[in-house]
């Protein structure tokens, strides 16, 4: 028992130090952890997976992801895509198996050590790369994914660096990761996650330590205007309803409404929608997409208005949660920074999801459920100093 234990702790490190370099370790360590999850509870025989409040709304997800593939126009493609359900399992994962603080603090560790060594493996990419073949960074991966890891990191990094208690060798060493993880962003050029990362670390300032909020300003206004050309054109696109990728997005909104008013309660399934897309478009585009850049909208019309209220009745309840777990735990320095950390993200996530359809990325989703199942885990732990003090009244008493 004790060695299917170890294996899972392993696996569940292995996991982590995955998530931002190798999608195929990444699910290759989710397999495992399955088989042995299972081998010990057959081992046990006993159900071992923790319930969490998300159960039954996992469920109505579940329901609509089933249903809409029941109606969809595509029902093997709708099937298939559907397995992104199995990434739900990671919150039992965690919440099941680092039920102990030092648990998690060593996946934790692992998770953002691994993050932060990515990105400084692209700070090197980009100081021996000829300035002209790099104009947006990916790392392991599309620039784009590179962006929302690097967002995900520094948003879980941040709030161990502005928490008053957090021991001084751990917030030097959160100082040092958020340099490579910011400027692995920011050579990402991306505008949304640009967007998400300045609304998530605004969050945890104005709710940890609202006097790093003048910092945090006066870093974005710097960014700003130190940019070089093309970064200082890419920011001012963002406002700009003609530039051509705005006006894109706009024409693909135009379109998936559409597509939405003719399959509204079930929606077309979850599939690629380029077929779908090229018979409603009314814009001349030369473009084909195959999601439609908004998670809101890709939901509505995907899943329709059943699957809509479904997943954001889940998004509302995990909102509700975290904040509960961050107000219970916000004095002790490493729970309190994790559920910092995973409500920025959710905030980041969403930000991020108004103009991408990050909810359909395996790696960034992998990353938005750890972030629920850490905020879970350190909501159900005592802190490592309860059980000593236990230790030494009880010490005391004999």
């Amino acid at each position: 028992m004790n060695a299917l234990r170890t294996a899972i702790t392993g696996a569940l490190l292995l996991f982590a130090a995955s998530c931002f370099f190798s999608i195929a370790v990444n699910s290759l360590a989710l397999g495992l952890i399955a088989i042995l999850w299972i081998a010990l509870m057959i081992a046990e025989r006993r159900w071992d997976v923790r319930s969490t409040p998300y159960d039954f709304f996992f469920l109505a997800y579940v329901i609509a992801e089933l249903l809409a593939t029941a109606f969809s126009v595509n029902q093997p493609q709708s099937l298939l895509f559907s397995k992104r359900l199995l990434l739900i399992g990671v919150v039992y994962a965690i919440v099941t198996h680092c039920a102990q603080e030092r648990h998690l603090q060593r996946f934790v560790a692992v998770l953002l050590a691994s993050a932060t060594i990515v990105a400084l493996i692209g700070v090197v990419k980009l100081l021996l790369a000829d300035p002209a073949d790099v104009v947006r960074l990916g790392i392991f991966q599309f620039y784009m994914t590179t962006s929302e890891l690097m967002m995900i990191a520094l948003l879980l990094v941040l709030p161990f660096v502005i928490s008053p208690g957090t021991p001084r060798g751990v917030r030097i060493a959160g100082l040092l990761a958020l340099i490579p993880l910011a400027v692995a962003l920011y050579a990402t050029v991306t505008r949304g996650a640009y967007l998400a990362a300045a609304a998530g670390a605004l969050f945890i300032g104005v709710v940890r330590n609202r006097r790093m909020i003048l910092p945090l300003l006066l870093i974005i206004l710097l960014v700003i205007l130190l940019a070089p050309p093309y970064v200082e054109q890419r920011l001012a696109s963002i406002v700009d309803p003609a530039h051509p990728e705005n006006a894109t997005r706009l024409a693909l909104w135009q379109t998936g409404w559409t597509i939405f008013t003719h399959y509204p309660i079930f929606g077309v399934g979850d599939i690629d929608l380029r077929e779908l897309y090229d018979q409603y478009a009314t814009v001349e585009n030369p473009e084909h997409h195959g999601h439609l850049h908004s998670i809101p909208l890709q939901i509505l019309v995907t899943l329709g208005l059943a699957g809509f209220v479904a997943l954001y009745a889940l998004f509302v309840k995990i909102a509700i949660t975290e904040w509960r777990v961050y107000r219970a735990v916000r004095d002790d320095w490493f729970r309190g920074s994790v559920a910092l950390g995973a409500l920025g993200v959710f905030v980041g996530f969403h930000v991020m999801g108004l103009t991408e359809w990050s909810f359909g990325d395996q790696e960034i989703v992998i990353l938005f459920w750890i972030t629920v199942a850490m905020s879970l885990a350190v909501g159900r732990i005592p802190p490592a100093s309860v059980p000593e003090q236990l230790q030494s009244e009880r010490a005391w008493q004999r």
